[in-house]
């Protein structure tokens, strides 16, 4: 069996006629480099849980059997495999089986590919545009990574400390214990213990967000000694481009800033920080489910989601609909169900041409809404 070949090349015991084998099924097809990663992440928690203790193997064992037992047809599966083996063995089949279900139904593992350096001694997991993933860090936390994100952490973790690095989106349930817990973004480190949060800093935009749901997180930025820190409900903004650092507690208090300029507020003048309460913080979380709820978005911000999570380009023939907004919910629907449902409440109209979507100014739409009337 292939999974019997890559876990030989995983324990270094693989032929170099074995690792030409796994080279070429590999370069068969994008659904083997997915099984690969899978597996090679199951491992890799193995291994890393290992250099703790057996109560870490016990665990991890235990939340994959948690899986199975949750599911009928994984348990039917199970029992077909009649198991005699040890638990690290028994965790690698536990896994396979969920990778064999998740496969047809696209719920668990859903594309991901893990990386690792033995110079730098991180583990790296990286989401390409169209997938999320869902995973566990060896303290126990779980970490959901939207489309485009990369996470990074040490080989040691939970060791000395628990650190991690991130590009992109994701959604953390931290596990509380002693050791404080730590995102690094580009520009700023949020600081924890037991908490829920969101944090959005992808490379390709200037903004960084941090959207707190449960417990508190300290905020931090090297060069500005003063830390800011959120409440449940509370969200946080970062301007990466821009250099006055003011903080603002309310959409209220933005609004009067800009005000005092008549008008828009000049790049140089706008606030780094802006800390919002009462958020709906679903608006922040929904990509964990596939959906995408927003109130006042300009397309342009838009379609950056619906790129990474469709896997497909957009170009605007009339870059007049960019600064168009809209409020509601996209389901987790077929690209065409989206844009349809886009075109029906906005004045634009959409062509696909293999991976780019055209968007342009319908100037019917107004006349068609009238008429419904």
């Amino acid at each position: 069996m292939i999974e019997e070949l890559i876990f030989r090349y995983f324990e270094g015991k693989a032929s170099t006629k074995e690792l030409t084998t796994l080279s070429e099924w590999l370069d068969q097809s994008r659904r083997n480099k997915l099984v690969f990663a899978t597996l090679k992440k199951v491992n890799m928690e193995i291994e890393a849980n290992a250099t703790h203790n057996y109560s870490a193997i016990e665990k991890s064992y235990n939340r994959f059997i948690e899986h199975i037992n949750a599911h009928e047809s994984l348990k039917a599966l199970e029992k077909k495999l009649s198991i005699k083996s040890t638990r690290k063995n028994i965790i690698r089949i536990a896994a396979i089986i969920v990778l064999i279900l998740s496969l047809a139904t696209g719920a668990f593992f859903i594309g991901h590919g893990f990386q690792f350096s033995s110079e730098e001694s991180f583990y790296e997991i990286e989401v390409p545009y169209g997938g999320r993933s869902n995973l566990f860090l060896p303290d126990g936390s779980t970490v959901w990574l939207n489309a485009g994100s990369k996470l990074r952490y040490n080989r040691q973790f939970g060791t000395k400390d628990r650190q991690v690095f991130l590009e992109g989106e994701a959604f953390f349930d931290v596990k509380k214990n002693n050791q404080r817990f730590i995102v690094h973004t580009s520009d700023l480190d949020i600081h924890v213990l037991g908490t829920t949060f969101n944090v959005k800093s992808y490379p390709d935009e200037d903004r960084i967000e941090t959207t707190l749901i449960e417990g508190t997180i300290r905020i931090e930025r090297e060069s500005e000694g003063k830390p800011v820190f959120l409440k449940p409900k509370e969200k946080l903004t970062y301007q990466k481009s821009t250099r006055q650092t003011a903080i603002q507690k309310t959409q209220e208090e933005a609004q009067k800033a800009k005000s005092e300029y008549d008008g828009e507020v000049p790049e140089k003048a706008k606030p780094r920080i802006q800390i919002f309460e009462n958020v709906n913080t679903e608006e922040s979380i929904s990509w964990k489910e596939g959906d995408l709820l927003f109130n006042k978005e300009p397309l342009e911000s838009l379609v950056k989601k619906l790129s990474r999570k469709y896997d497909i380009r957009f170009e605007f023939v009339d870059e007049e609909l960019k600064n168009y907004s809209y409020s509601g919910t996209l389901r987790d629907f077929p690209l065409e169900q989206v844009l349809k449902a886009l075109e029906l409440t906005s004045p634009i109209k959409y062509s696909i041409e293999g991976k780019i979507v055209r968007l342009s100014y319908n100037n019917r739409f107004k006349t068609l809404t009238t008429k419904n009337k």
